[in-house]
């Protein structure tokens, strides 16, 4: 029996399929926030702390530092940019890398700035003649897509020493006066990181515990901007990882549309001045992602995108850390998550090929994304500590830019894992290996079973695990059924819940919320009806 459930579990699942009909501006809190630009020389020489000796230590936590804003290119005459571009289903199914590398090749880049494209995870391109079968490596040169390394088998794009050995391939083979490095694909916040490789299991992801492994193996090279094309990324925690390696990342805290970056005109402006001042150059990638989504109607949709100083960091740790632990009852006691939409795209529309207007009905609880602004404004409470707390985000908001409608985010999150043990145990592994307080880890368990917990959402259960890119636009605590199925196991690979019982094999899919039960003597399958409360036979 067990070796016919392969080919049982593609026929029901396609059966399923037949049943179902298969502006930018400052930020409101942050209005008079200045560019922050260093002082120091703007060639990535030396982008860390005095205090730090390896390129891998992040600022004291006991110092605030004084950051003089100025706005200043620099003399530098030649840029790299390496742009780690995993297609996943978001190029299979739509295109949307392919259309990306086409607005780099529109932008004329090539002659000042080499831009490094690491082809990976999908397994159909939609143009250009690049590879499924091989990862390859690509460069954009004046109007044209140049491969320059071809030999370089199916990679994971999920393993840390994948991305690490990308970046050492880009700074040994295109040296530069200053380097950019670019995360595309989808993101999972900072629990679940960023990648999903259609070659690869869908729970697996690069965690940003493996992305610190990766930039540490090349603490070498220091990049102006780190940015990451990809979902809910603008986060306290993904920032403390990329700290000690960047000036500057750009990062979004809500969902991207199809439309993902703009690149032309960026590319363009760094191609002609290679010396371009770093938040300047950060700016013109902010405003024009907001500008493509707020003149498409097709595709565009909601966006928020945040230009982060990284130097100020390590202080927003501190002053956070300590407004956490002084108002931790009006933390425990409500699922700040709740209290926000997050209104980019629906990832389902890219899993099925077709673009839905946005409902807007997804809050952040469904991926434990709490606004760190919002929280303060909820609690209410005026102290030092939030007073201190505000002073931090503004320092690390160097540009903000949102779409005109009422988008409810304002730049940065944390995470917090309301009521859920299985989230909390995988945050507990990232963060611990990522050098996050373990006091802090501490007490973040206490939004698993504080006091009230079961008010936080609005599911049944909370003991559910991450069950892949699939499931992402339902939220982590939505992976299983509830639980009358607590028995039942998962097929990955399928997508369906199966049970055996007295030799029978029942099915379950959660896409369509629809029973099914195998019936080997007959060899036929049949569907539950709830409506009428009868089976039925599954036609071809």
């Amino acid at each position: 029996m067990k070796k016919k459930l392969p080919v049982l579990l593609a026929a029901v699942f396609l059966s399923v399929l037949t049943l179902i009909g298969c502006d930018g501006e400052w930020l409101d809190e942050f209005d008079d926030a200045e560019f922050i630009e260093e002082t120091e020389d703007e060639s990535g020489d030396d982008i860390n702390n005095e205090n730090s000796e390896n390129g891998q230590d992040h600022g004291s936590e006991d110092e605030v530092t004084d950051i003089e804003p100025v706005e200043i290119g620099s003399d530098a005459h030649s840029a790299t940019v390496m742009i780690y571009m995993n297609g996943s289903d978001l190029e299979s199914k739509a295109g949307e890398a392919s259309m990306d590398l086409s607005e780099m090749v529109d932008s004329g880049i090539g002659e000042n700035v080499n831009v490094l494209v690491q082809t990976m995870g999908t397994k159909k391109w939609q143009d250009y003649d690049i590879s499924s079968r091989s990862s390859q490596i690509y460069r954009v040169n004046k109007g044209e897509l140049e491969l320059v390394k071809d030999d370089l088998g199916q990679l994971d794009c999920t393993k840390s020493s994948t991305l690490s050995d990308f970046i050492d391939f880009g700074k040994k083979n295109y040296p530069a006066d200053r380097y950019m490095l670019i995360f595309w694909d989808h993101g999972g916040g900072p629990v679940y990181g960023f990648g999903y490789d259609e070659w690869q299991p869908d729970t697996e992801s690069l965690t940003l515990d493996e992305i610190q492994e990766a930039l540490r193996n090349n603490s070498d090279i220091g990049f102006d901007i780190i940015g990451m094309d990809c979902c809910i990324m603008a986060n306290l925690e993904t920032c403390y990882v990329l700290e000690p390696f960047c000036k500057y990342a750009v990062l979004s805290e809500d969902f991207e549309s199809g439309l993902g970056w703009s690149y032309k005109e960026w590319m363009k402006l760094l191609e002609e001045n290679p010396g371009v001042s770093t938040p300047l150059l950060g700016k013109k990638i902010i405003d024009g992602m907001i500008s493509a989504n707020e003149n498409d109607d097709e595709v565009g949709g909601s966006s928020t995108m945040i230009l982060v100083n990284e130097k100020a960091v390590p202080d927003l740790v501190k002053k956070w850390t300590e407004y956490a632990y002084k108002n931790s009852d009006s933390l425990l006691g409500l699922n700040y998550s709740k209290l926000h939409m997050a209104r980019g795209r629906g990832f389902f529309d890219s899993f099925f090929d077709s673009w839905e207007e946005d409902d807007s009905s997804v809050t952040m609880d469904n991926y434990y994304v709490s606004d760190m602004l919002s929280i303060v404004e909820s609690v209410g409470k005026e102290d030092e500590a939030t007073t201190d707390l505000r002073k931090a985000l503004k320092a690390c908001a160097a540009y903000f830019g949102h779409t005109s409608d009422k988008n409810e985010l304002t730049g940065l999150a944390v995470s917090l894992p309301y009521g859920d043990r299985d989230f909390y145990d995988q945050l507990v592994d990232v963060y611990s290996k990522c050098g996050f307080d373990k006091k802090y880890i501490d007490w973040l368990e206490g939004f698993v079973s504080a006091e009230g917990s079961g008010d936080y959402c609005d599911y049944s259960s909370f003991e559910d695990s991450w069950c892949g890119w699939q499931t992402y636009e339902q939220g982590w605590n939505s992976c299983e059924p509830d639980e009358d199925f607590e028995d039942w196991e998962y097929d990955y690979e399928e997508k369906l819940w199966y049970l055996y019982e007295d030799g029978n094999v029942y099915l379950y899919d959660d896409e369509s919320d629809t029973m099914f039960f195998y019936d080997e003597y007959e060899d036929e399958i049949y569907y539950y009806d709830e409506e009428d409360d009868e089976w039925y036979i599954v036609e071809e």
